[in-house]
């Protein structure tokens, strides 16, 4: 039976015991993004979520809470789910399966220091739809290959929100995203010569971070005063 159809608010409600950072707008991004379909026809232009709904946006958040997977796969299963298929990505060995080599395991420097989606939201203290936004602007964006973010997206999350305080809109954050790419592209090119060798001695990379961010802030101080 799949019961009455719901409102957004409704859906909301039923949902944040699981997921408290759920919001209005990150419904309407997995909506968006086709990972969702809520009826739309109704007169007054309103969402109402069918339990099929509900049940397949608890699955896209589910898999992305606890499997860390990017929409584009979460996509994939919800297609293959549709056509009545097991998603290969949940199909499971048998028990009489012979054994495989063991795979090997990824370096710990690869995961050391890094962070889930939720660990960012936590340590930041930033709302779920301001996090989307700043992924849309590719401003904090996960560690390439990777569903995890690194350190520097909580400093970039709490900084927002702090901005955000100030009345400084998302969205402005592109200037110092710009900025940083310019100054990134300095760093680089003084990093070349290393690079044809065995690679820059961290003590290098140190100092020269040292110097772009003294420059910078001095620029900075230079500009307002």
């Amino acid at each position: 039976m799949s019961g009455p159809a719901r409102t957004i608010g409704r859906v909301l409600e039923m949902i944040r015991p699981e997921f408290p950072d759920i919001s209005v707008s990150k419904l309407r991004y997995l909506e968006a993004e086709g990972l969702i379909s809520p009826d739309r026809q109704q007169p007054s232009g309103y969402r109402r979520f069918s339990q099929r709904d509900v049940d397949r946006l608890l699955y896209v958040l589910r898999a992305q809470r606890d499997r860390y997977l990017p929409l584009k796969v979460i996509r994939e299963e919800l297609e293959a789910l549709d056509r009545g298929e097991q998603p290969a990505t949940l199909v499971s060995e048998p028990d009489d399966a012979p054994a495989k080599e063991p795979r090997p395991q990824p370096r710990a420097a690869s995961t050391q220091g890094l962070m889930t989606r939720r660990q960012v939201l936590t340590e930041s203290g930033l709302g779920e739809a301001a996090l989307i936004q700043l992924e849309r602007l590719k401003i904090i964006q996960p560690r390439r290959g990777s569903q995890l973010y690194g350190r520097e997206a909580v400093a970039l999350a709490d900084a927002a929100k702090k901005l955000a305080g100030y009345g400084v809109d998302l969205r402005q954050f592109r200037v110092l995203h710009q900025a940083a790419a310019t100054e990134a592209a300095l760093v680089e090119q003084a990093l070349e010569p290393y690079r044809r060798r065995s690679g820059p001695p961290p003590e290098v990379m140190a100092d020269l971070y040292r110097i772009v961010l003294q420059a910078h802030a001095a620029l900075l101080h230079g500009q307002i005063h």
